[in-house]
């Protein structure tokens, strides 16, 4: 949140994405820098969410649900209208792990390995289905 106002940031985003064919900017929601503060996390993502939808951008959420409750809590349903992408390394693909939290009842996506290696590259597994 020290990287400026969320309007701000969502434009820097768009204009350095430029001319780039892409279909969806994941707001990437983990425990890194935010402040202690939920009620100011809530207003802070959801005007990111408008600075984008302003912007004609298809909007989606990556967290989970350590994260999110940490960041604003499990109750705060302010996202769940958007498609949600969950971290859980269980090293299974699909979504029989998932438990609902804030206002998600499905996932689109989950990530399900981390740091893995797929043609010498080191990368993140996901499952789409």
């Amino acid at each position: 949140m020290g990287c400026g106002n969320p309007a701000g940031q969502m434009d820097t985003l768009i204009n350095g994405l430029g001319s780039s064919n892409y279909g969806m900017i994941w707001l990437d929601i983990e425990r890194l820098s935010w402040p202690a503060n939920q009620a100011a996390n809530r207003v802070f993502i959801t005007d990111l969410i408008s600075a984008g939808k302003a912007k004609g951008k298809n909007i989606g959420v990556y967290t989970n649900y350590n994260n999110w409750q940490s960041i604003v809590g499990l109750d705060w349903t302010g996202a769940s209208s958007l498609p949600l992408w969950y971290a859980h390394y269980d090293n299974s693909p699909n979504f029989g792990d998932f438990v609902p939290f804030g206002g998600w009842t499905k996932p689109a996506i989950k990530q399900y390995a981390g740091d893995a290696t797929v043609c010498g590259v080191s990368v993140d597994l996901n499952w789409y289905p």
